[in-house]
């Protein structure tokens, strides 16, 4: 139960920085936006001026362009807020009413010693330490150290296969 507590926190901290990733992103495009419009607006202000000093038509028409092009990044800025509001709350909503259901297959090692009590916790860390050495299989290890029959094991093993998480029962303690 310690272990799954801890990949539940571990995965609600990974969503939690994609979440934050996400807004970073989404501020950094409005910003980006606000300030290219900005910059737009007063380069079309420097151009008026220059067309009102200088009396030249063209620029007349250069300073309405870049004035137009600077207010409609900035509404787009207004735009994409509201957008990215709209995101992260579906984003939100959906990650609350639809988590995948995560398949919680317990160990075999637990097994034999919690549901079935046929090993010790020594036995299964001795077994353990000999799977870390010679790379054979756990259920292995311990047939062959006669901790367990090949019924038992294949037992345990169709009980890890079929597993549902509210079969499991953890012991009382």
């Amino acid at each position: 139960m310690g272990a799954t507590s801890q990949r539940e926190r571990a995965r609600n901290d990974q969503a939690g920085q994609a979440r934050k990733r996400r807004e970073l992103m989404w501020l950094a495009v409005i910003w980006g936006r606000v300030l290219v419009g900005l910059t737009l607006a007063a380069t079309a202000g420097v151009t008026f001026g220059h067309a009102w000093t200088e009396e030249r038509n063209s620029l007349w028409w250069v300073g309405g362009v870049t004035l137009l092009a600077g207010v409609l990044l900035m509404l787009s800025a207004l735009y994409a807020r509201s957008e990215a509001k709209e995101i992260a709350t579906s984003l939100a909503e959906a990650s609350e009413s639809v988590r995948p259901r995560e398949r919680l297959v317990p160990l075999l090692g637990a097994l034999l010693v919690y549901k079935y009590q046929l090993i010790s916790h020594q036995q299964l860390a001795a077994a353990i330490q000999e799977q870390r050495k010679d790379k054979r299989l756990l259920g292995q290890i311990l047939k062959a150290q006669g901790l367990i029959t090949e019924g038992q094991l294949q037992e345990a093993l169709t009980y890890q296969r079929t597993f549902v998480p509210e079969q499991f029962d953890t012991p009382t303690t």
